[in-house]
């Protein structure tokens, strides 16, 4: 499958939201399955999952297979995660932890190739069709193909989000709840008002730098709440927290079928 446009950045510049998950069983199996229900996207995650390379190239084409854009999340700054994603054919790269404008703007230049970035070239892999192209601009190769976003999850990066959004090809800044909580001194507690009034002031600046805004969800309310802040590429939990909820919801209709027949 020769893919030349991305999808999901082109719903995104149109304003439409997006729905994906995290995902950090490194399963071909479940990320085909999570891919198949309709998700617009699926994150590997190099930070908090079990992805190894081999993991990370058959997690990549099993989503790509159903038509549905794989995103990696790399480890940190990391060019060699950044470039192994590129090459095996990701929609897409996020980078934690950046901690100010300077590690933000390495973030987006190891997803780009010269004179835009740092990113190595090898015209025989995936990304590049096998085939040595003429050119390292045409199809997934090009540098305006991939999205390119961080996350801001520390009170530094918040401290200088304006200079962050001033980065030209950066695409899009996921907010990160859990870690800013932490950071904010709230120990995990993402609902704590204090919390939310940083989120929603954060997703606000973003939309007004013209940067797509990213925000986790974990309920239709959440859903509305964050479309209507201005918020468009919305993760929904976590594939372990989807399976475990559905066991959960499974063993309840047992339970309760088991006291109805009595």
């Amino acid at each position: 499958m020769i893919i030349t446009e991305n999808l999901l950045k082109l719903k995104l510049k149109n304003d439409q939201p997006v729905i994906g998950t995290w995902s950090i069983i490194s399963s071909p199996i479940v990320v085909e399955i999570l891919a198949l229900s309709g998700f617009d996207f699926l994150i590997m995650d190099m930070e908090h999952g079990i992805y190894d390379q081999t993991a990370l190239d058959a997690c990549i084409r099993a989503c790509e297979a159903a038509d549905c854009a794989p995103i990696v999340r790399v480890p940190g700054i990391d060019p060699s995660a950044a470039q192994w994603a590129l090459d095996m054919g990701a929609h897409g790269i996020v980078v934690p932890q950046v901690g100010n404008a300077a590690t933000a703007a390495m973030a987006i230049e190891m997803t780009k190739f010269a004179p835009d970035g740092t990113r190595g070239y090898n015209p025989f892999t995936r990304v590049a069709g096998y085939a040595a192209p003429g050119s390292n601009q045409v199809g997934k190769l090009r540098n305006d193909f991939g999205l390119a976003s961080v996350i801001v999850e520390n009170q530094t990066a918040l401290n200088e989000l304006d200079a962050i959004l001033a980065i030209e090809d950066l695409d899009m800044v996921y907010v990160g709840a859990y870690d800013l909580s932490i950071a904010l001194g709230y120990e995990g507690d993402t609902k704590h008002p204090a919390v939310c009034q940083v989120l929603d002031q954060t997703v606000a600046r973003v939309r007004s730098a013209g940067k797509i805004a990213g925000l986790m969800v974990r309920s239709k309310e959440d859903v509305a709440k964050a479309i209507k802040l201005g918020a468009r590429f919305l993760v929904y939990s976590v594939d372990t927290s989807i399976l475990l909820e559905a066991g959960k919801d499974a063993v309840a209709a047992f339970t309760q079928g088991v006291s109805d027949a009595r």
